[in-house]
């Protein structure tokens, strides 16, 4: 169920071959439009060439990749699954994950263009005390593009 945006690869002006880069969305069948819009927006807009798959529970589950049973901590269905994405990009360049509601707009080149190999992980930093029985989880619509800031984890 992996979606691509036409060009499997990108020849640089160095005469480089850039591979996609590969986003990973996290898939719930609860949030299937949340999802689609998602993907939609960021195939709309980019200008470089991306690899997007879901990341969906019940495949991975078939696969033998998950066993654990959910619990009433877990607010979707990729609430674990999303730290397989570093197997599932075949550990293979830098990879993103991204929850299903989020909205794009503008070009995730953007984004990529703040990727540093001096760091092993890349994530975003929010200010957000969640309220009793909220988790804390980001939400894109809880951000503004000023407070995006990137923090590399070694």
């Amino acid at each position: 169920m992996t979606s691509a945006n036409g060009n499997a690869s990108q020849v640089t002006n160095n005469g480089d071959v850039r591979k996609p880069f590969k986003i990973f969305i996290g898939y719930d069948p609860r949030e299937d439009q949340a999802y689609e819009v998602c993907r939609h927006s960021i195939l709309k807009r980019t200008s470089i060439p991306v690899e997007i798959t879901p990341i969906v529970q019940s495949d991975l589950r078939a696969k033998g990749l998950i066993w654990r049973s959910r619990d009433q901590f877990e607010s979707t269905e990729f609430s674990f699954t999303r730290f397989l994405t570093p197997y599932l990009a075949n550990y293979d360049g830098w990879a993103m994950f991204v929850d299903c509601d989020f909205l794009y707009l503008a070009d995730i080149k953007e984004l990529t263009e703040l990727i540093n190999d001096k760091y092993a992980v890349m994530c975003v930093h929010h200010d957000y005390s969640p309220k009793e029985n909220e988790n804390g989880w980001c939400c894109a619509d809880s951000l503004s593009q000023e407070e995006l800031v990137f923090h590399g984890v070694v």
